[in-house]
């Protein structure tokens, strides 16, 4: 104990004496801690972000125990993970003994009328069992109950506790009153908790049983189910995956018309959220590493010329009796003491990093909670801390101590020059600085690129001036045969004779914001597709001026007209691409297609437009006129108003709020939008990711920068008096400065050299974060090699000018 009680005391002394040290040398103190806290308050902003999305664990019970379930095609496309129709979830519900329980959800929307009026809500439709396999309850309320997801049960809701505090005071007396959603009113059964809502990151506000429509209880083709099911304790995943196979191989033997090359597979419900993103917070973690490795590499830089003017007072210590020891401990302490100084500003500039782009971060990133810097954050930020000061500290604290004792007490205020392998290991660290920023700025230039290049995608429709509103279906007011005479027909009426506006039209999936809503379709006179081979396009259901109000080109035949819908022969309007699919070199309007067994005719070919996003090529495409009575509208829960503008889109929101609004006071409109702000939110994630690594990659070369001017100064220093006799025998100030720089130079390019094969060598692992470059784009490379040469070479010759203009006489007197 006696021993302890001297090391702690030893310590602290330790800590005093740094304490006084570092007080002496304010303007080195200030440096190295801001270096400090530039790395560490970069990997506190980061980290909290991937501790919230990818290490925290779902807030459900045993969370790894939940599995998505999918249909899947391996033959047509192996990577495909689909939804599930209502037949085939009640059979996998009951033929998988590897399960505890499977529950099926959809997602939907409502009308949720207040005093205030209709408010469109978000809404999971999910069948009874949801909560329970989930390991979750209400905070208030018992929530569903059995049999509340069967015909005819009297209609209950489970609200959110978001909409429970915004728009009912968080009153808890709201359990057992009634809600009115669509017209038809519901029970209200629970409040859930924000800390457990599902899905993960998502947040719905509102939980209905999910009780399947008549026409998709026996119906194998119509797959729109999410699927979730419980492992039981102990059993592998793969004898869930096998067992889904055999039962899919069954189902497809009894349905092969429908289920012909379909079979199923499972996955994480925690990789189903946390997979797309994964790969950017990993490399964005990876890339304030980096920038906090150059930061100790600068602030060792720092130390070892500090040491270098203290061997006195080290070779004094010596004398009186220290060990080696004592004095590296007492450097690491000084070290340490650095490190968590700029810890602790570095927790301000994260906590400021993640207030400040909260909000992009969860319209980005599948957040399961809040974003605070917990204690998993914190004793991150004092693992690193420490990892730093002994990073930065301990090789410098050891050349300090190699000094021999002769030569440092020899002549009081001599300077002592640094041996070779100090003046190698300086230069190894500005190399390792040089390198890592390269690293970054390749990095951050291949974003860069492949966001320009995104940006400059021709998404197939003109986004100027055109606004967007959704505007919902409630079937319960407006029956199937009388949604579009009652309600459409005069909201369009009405919006076309608004000022401002050319025109006005309205689509059942907006292109860009909404895709993969395929059905299947055959050519009229072409064979039969092979099972498992059968042909789908995304299928729009549109109204006249659709195409003009969005700037889509059309390319040949014409647009819907109002008697289109009304004649006893379906017409549709096919995009470019699956015009090219099947009519290559012949005329596809008067050809006819397939779908449902019933013949359509085509009357006019469109340019093809980006229906899943800028990135994702454009989908074969099949457009309904929206007045047919086999129109597919009536299976969407809203459409989307489109209007064509003279003036600014914006402009003409509160206009079309008025005309809906004439035309039926309860119908809200939701999601007003331009098609321009559409077009950038798409982007929004690659823009984040861009700006984050853009940003760290200029710290690093900041840092780097720092670094090296340091190293060149700090040479410059030690060789004043080489230098001053160099001059007193004539040589030219232009001989002096490429002295100075080639020594500068050199480090720089071979930073540059090892940053370029790390950079290659890494490259590979961002091509799935690019689009339309090579992780090895040869351009971005070179372009960022010469502009880091170029911030180099700056570096360089900044003391190498001042070197050159030195006085011989004062330079050779320096001693």
């Amino acid at each position: 104990m006696a021993r302890i009680a001297d090391g702690v005391g030893d310590i602290a002394s330790d800590f005093k004496f740094a304490v006084r040290m570092l007080r002496k040398d304010p303007v080195f103190t200030l440096v190295a801690v801001l270096c400090l806290a530039f790395g560490i308050g970069a990997n506190a902003a980061i980290f909290s972000v991937v501790d919230a999305v990818l290490l925290r664990p779902l807030p459900y019970h045993e969370p790894g125990q939940l599995v998505r379930l999918f249909e899947t095609t391996p033959a047509r496309d192996p990577t495909w993970l689909g939804s599930v129709s209502w037949p085939n979830y009640q059979d996998w519900s009951t033929q998988l003994p590897s399960l505890e329980g499977v529950a099926a959800y959809e997602f939907q929307g409502r009308n949720l009328m207040t005093p205030e009026g209709a408010e469109r809500v978000s809404v999971v439709a999910a069948t009874a069992n949801l909560f329970q396999l989930l390991g979750t309850s209400p905070k208030l309320g018992p929530g569903f109950a059995p049999g509340d997801d069967q015909p005819g049960a009297a209609p209950v809701v489970v609200i959110g506790e978001g909409l429970w505090q915004r728009r009912f005071g968080a009153d808890p007396g709201l359990v057992g009153r009634t809600l009115t959603l669509d017209g038809q009113p519901h029970t209200v059964v629970g409040i859930l908790p924000t800390a457990v809502g599902f899905p993960a990151g998502a947040r719905m506000e509102v939980f209905i049983p999910f009780v399947p429509s008549a026409d998709r209880v026996d119906n194998r083709g119509s797959h729109f189910l999410s699927v979730l099911g419980r492992l039981r304790p102990g059993v592998p995943p793969q004898t869930l995956a096998a067992e889904l196979k055999e039962v899919a191989r069954r189902i497809e033997e009894a349905h092969p018309a429908q289920q012909a090359g379909r079979s199923a597979a499972a996955v994480s419900l925690a990789e189903t959220v946390t997979g797309n993103v994964r790969p950017t917070l990993l490399l964005l973690q990876g890339a304030v590493l980096l920038v906090l490795l150059i930061a100790c590499a600068n602030v060792a830089n720092l130390l070892l010329a500090r040491t270098a003017t203290r061997q006195q007072e080290i070779a004094v210590r010596f004398a009186l009796g220290a060990s080696r020891g004592h004095i590296v401990r007492q450097l690491l302490v000084e070290s340490l003491l650095l490190s968590l100084l700029g810890a602790l500003l570095g927790v301000l500039l994260g906590a400021w990093g993640v207030n400040t782009m909260g909000n992009l971060v969860r319209a980005s990133f599948p957040l399961t909670g809040d974003l605070p810097l917990n204690g998993r954050v914190l004793g991150f930020l004092l693992l690193i801390s420490v990892g730093s000061a002994l990073t930065f500290g301990l090789t410098p604290a050891l050349q300090a101590t190699r000094t021999p004792l002769r030569a440092s007490l020899a002549e009081p205020g001599a300077k002592q020059s640094p041996s070779r392998a100090h003046h190698y290991f300086r230069g190894a660290l500005v190399v390792t600085e040089v390198a890592l920023s390269l690293v970054l700025l390749v990095g951050a230039g291949l974003l860069l690129r492949g966001f320009v290049t995104l940006l400059g995608t021709e998404p197939g429709l003109e986004p100027r001036h055109v606004l967007t509103a959704h505007l919902p279906i409630t079937p319960n007011q407006y029956p199937r045969e009388e949604v579009v005479e009652r309600l459409f027909q005069p909201i369009l009426e009405k919006a076309r004779t608004l000022p401002g506006v050319e025109s006005a039209a309205l689509i059942s999936l907006l292109p860009i914001q909404t895709a993969w809503t395929s059905g299947d379709y055959a050519v009229e006179g072409e064979l039969p597709a092979e099972p498992g081979k059968t042909l789908f396009a995304e299928f729009r259901t549109t109204s006249p001026d659709l195409f003009k109000s969005l700037g889509i080109p059309l390319l040949a035949g014409r647009d819907f007209t109002e008697d289109d819908g009304r004649s006893a022969e379906q017409v549709v309007i096919v995009n470019q691409a699956l015009a090219r699919r099947h009519f290559a070199g012949s005329e596809a309007v008067g050809r006819r297609l397939l779908i449902g067994g019933q013949p359509v005719e085509i009357i006019g070919v469109v340019g093809d437009v980006r229906q899943a996003g800028l990135d994702q090529q454009p989908l074969p495409e099949v457009h309904l006129p929206y007045n047919h009575p086999r129109s597919t509208l009536w299976y969407f829960q809203a459409v989307t108003l489109v209007l064509k503008t003279r003036t600014a889109p914006a402009s003409v929101a509160a206009t079309l709020r008025g005309a809906v609004r004439a035309v039926d006071s309860e119908q809200p409109l939701y999601n007003i939008m331009t098609m321009e702000e559409i077009i950038q939110q798409s982007v929004a994630g690659r823009r984040l990711s861009l700006t984050l690594l853009g940003a760290f990659a200029l710290i690093a070369l900041v840092l780097a920068t720092a670094g090296l001017y340091g190293v060149i100064s700090y040479l410059v220093s030690q060789r004043t008096q080489e230098i001053g006799i160099r001059m007193a025998l004539g040589a030219p100030p232009g001989r002096v400065v490429r002295l100075v720089m080639d020594q500068g130079m050199k480090m720089a390019g071979l930073g540059i050299g090892v940053g370029l094969v790390a950079a290659f060598g890494l490259s590979r692992y961002m091509e799935s974060l690019l689009y339309g470059v090579s992780g090895t784009d040869p351009l971005t490379f070179g372009v960022f090699a010469v502009l880091l040469g170029g911030v180099a070479l700056l570096a360089t010759w900044l003391p190498a000018r001042r070197a050159s203009r030195v006085d011989p006489i004062i330079a050779i007197q320096k001693r």
